[in-house]
């Protein structure tokens, strides 16, 4: 699942990419430099490259935290954080290429 932030995408796609995925590893949200958020498994390490090619990351979500999962699908105060800050950070960013908001 990812969420196209060229488009005029709903809120409820954010609830989408949370379920997307188990709570079973650390991930983190990154946006690609065309505007693609998607949830990045951090077991495999991302090369030099693909940190270099992203427009911004967010802070890593640790296993077992519940930041993403249908946990964290169904929380509304989680949900319209996370839809915030993809909607202020793309396409300009307010801050630094990694942000740490959540």
């Amino acid at each position: 699942m990812a969420i196209d932030l060229k488009t005029d995408w709903p809120a409820a796609d954010v609830s989408a990419l949370l379920a997307s995925v188990e709570d079973d590893r650390n991930w983190r949200l990154e946006v690609s430099a065309d505007g693609i958020a998607m949830l990045n498994d951090l077991s495999v390490v991302p090369s030099a490259a693909h940190e270099e090619a992203l427009h911004c990351f967010f802070e890593i979500w640790d296993q077992g935290t519940e930041f993403v999962g249908p946990g964290a699908a169904s929380d509304k105060n989680l949900r319209k954080k996370i839809e915030g800050l993809l909607r202020d950070n793309y396409p300009a960013l307010k801050g630094a290429r990694t942000l740490s908001a959540l």
